[in-house]
């Protein structure tokens, strides 16, 4: 998920705040988002892109379709751009969720226009590119309690800012009790926030959903939020909607995810010679491991290297005097950013995109199908055959595709290729 703090979870204490697990908030062990390339770097934007899509294979799945203004993708995340010019007209405001401030500030808005550019983008040929850029996205906007963890750490930095890691840690340890109560109260506010936001997002229409966090039941405190959380999965299943859920950024292995793996799609990342994602990052003084999480839950891997991503566009959200996340300052770059890696969240909505591609060249497919399709389509790498490391493997946007347009719908009828229904009504 975004952000520039989001490192602060592996502190000691930070870690019962099991606290960021959906977009907005961060994922344990989440990085510092990347600076990106330099403005002045050779190439155009699409020349950018090229080795990404080239590994997906997207222009033969291009050649077929380029998706259909009726499917629509949910995306449950911080907040959006959405008037960044990639995404304006792409994006339909929904959903909000209750209880929290949603205010537009850098931290608020930054991950949910990254991911909702991956995935639709426009092909005006002005700017970046999404992977379905003729299908669009209605928002779930999840916005932002008051973040006590990193209002905390940018009071203490601004004070101190050559403090150390063991430092830092010994600060949060003076604020133990305020900060395990956030901690669980963030957690609640996100799990039951996401399952109303499924509901929403699945009687308004949409055919996917992205959640680009870590939804891991062991973080919940809350066996009621879970539980309704999981009832949600249920529902969506139960109207043939597909789930597409990030791994995690953890380098560990995770089985607790909700839902069941026949309509849910866990993806992991990859670089663009298909090895795991992994890194170590350094932060005062201390070496932070991250890399894609694996586990029997897993189910494909997309590349996320030298990712082409949409920032917000307006300087002003930028550098805030105040916010739920405390002061803002981060500096303005453009509308764009070349990410050296975008971690698992950027490579959900590359898979979510893909399913949508699926539902536009065959409308008529059940969310098993799809998520089928997505699995038969991959290109095979790490070890033969499946395996808790890299799942089915690398998507293949071409072969998926291919497939979708003829595959059978169930009784073993020939599944139509007409244009899709309307979905808004």
């Amino acid at each position: 998920m975004n952000r520039v703090v989001l490192h602060t979870l592996t502190i000691g204490i930070a870690c019962l705040l099991c606290s960021l697990i959906l977009p907005g908030t961060a994922m344990p062990v989440q990085p510092v988002p990347p600076k990106g390339e330099p403005d002045a770097a050779e190439g155009s934007l699409s020349e950018k892109q090229q080795p990404l899509f080239d590994r997906l294979n997207v222009a033969e799945a291009w050649n077929i379709t380029k998706g259909d203004p009726a499917v629509l993708v949910g995306v449950i995340d911080n907040g959006f751009d959405f008037y960044h010019p990639d995404l304006k007209g792409q994006l339909v405001p929904g959903f909000y969720f209750s209880g929290g401030y949603h205010t537009e500030f850098y931290e608020g808005i930054a991950h949910g226009t990254m991911i909702a550019g991956i995935i639709v983008a426009t092909d005006d040929n002005a700017g970046m590119v999404g992977l379905a850029p003729r299908c669009r996205v209605l928002t779930a906007s999840q916005g932002m309690l008051e973040h006590k963890l990193l209002q905390i750490q940018k009071q203490f930095f601004e004070k101190r800012p050559k403090a150390d890691m063991k430092e830092l840690q010994a600060e949060l340890m003076k604020h133990q009790d305020v900060l395990s109560k956030f901690g669980q109260k963030w957690v609640v506010y996100q799990v039951a926030g996401a399952a109303d936001a499924i509901h929403y997002l699945v009687d308004h229409g949409v055919r996917v959903i992205n959640v680009s966090g870590g939804l891991k039941k062991s973080l919940c405190p809350s066996a009621e939020a879970w539980s309704k959380l999981e009832e949600a999965f249920a529902y969506a299943a139960g109207k043939e909607v597909v789930i597409v859920l990030s791994a995690g950024n953890n380098a560990a292995q995770w089985e607790d995810y909700p839902g069941r793996s026949q309509t849910v799609i866990v993806v992991g990342a990859t670089m663009l010679d298909d090895s795991r994602w992994e890194t170590e990052t350094e932060f005062s003084g201390a070496k932070i491991k991250q890399g894609s999480n694996y586990g029997k839950r897993l189910s494909v891997m997309a590349p996320v290297e030298k990712i082409l991503t949409c920032q917000p566009h307006d300087q002003r959200v930028y550098q805030t005097p105040d916010s739920p996340m405390g002061p803002t300052k981060v500096a303005f770059k453009g509308p764009h950013q070349l990410l050296p890696n975008g971690a698992t969240s950027s490579a959900a909505p590359i898979v979510s995109a893909l399913a949508a591609l699926i539902y536009s060249v065959n409308p008529r497919l059940d969310a098993k199908s799809v998520v089928e399709i997505v699995k038969r389509g991959c290109d095979d790498v790490g070890e033969k055959g499946y395996d808790i490391y890299t799942g089915h493997g690398r998507v293949n946007f071409g072969r998926s595709v291919k497939l979708a347009r003829s595959w059978n719908v169930a009784g073993g009828k020939k599944a139509a290729t007409e244009d899709s229904p309307d979905l808004r009504k």
